[in-house]
């Protein structure tokens, strides 16, 4: 009788621990954590940890509706291109004809605020924070 406790014990733990990481990590319908940036317009600004400054500071980033296309407007000029996703909180945005891009990872999804910084564009190889830190809020 005593081993059939333990064992029922044993499985209820195993039941669980395995059940507990799909509850945990579940998404909110509406802002799901899949490294999409959702559609809107996003303020680019300065990282709080950035301590030089950034060109396309004061940029806005437009964000289509198809989930991968993307425009650059600083001013009167703009610049497209498409993000491209590569986890659940993180997307690298690629510019056309442009060697660099920005790696951006989601910090609260429901106020649309990013953080990232400047990457080779479409690659994990990233500038440090102080030097090109970003920070993206939605309009």
């Amino acid at each position: 009788m005593k081993f059939g406790k333990i064992a029922a014990g044993f499985a209820l733990a195993a039941a669980a621990i395995s059940v507990a990481p799909a509850v945990a990590s579940a998404d909110d319908p509406e802002f799901p954590r899949n490294g999409v940036i959702p559609p809107g317009t996003y303020h680019i600004a300065r990282n709080p940890s950035n301590v030089v400054g950034s060109p396309i500071e004061n940029c806005d980033l437009q964000v289509f509706v198809d989930g991968r296309t993307v425009v650059l407007v600083c001013g009167t000029s703009s610049r497209g291109g498409h993000q491209t996703p590569v986890g659940p909180d993180e997307t690298y945005v690629s510019f056309d004809f442009v060697p660099f891009g920005l790696d951006l990872r989601d910090i609260d999804p429901r106020q649309g605020i990013w953080t990232g910084t400047v990457n080779i564009a479409g690659t994990p190889i990233i500038a440090p924070y102080p030097l090109a830190g970003v920070w993206l809020s939605r309009r």
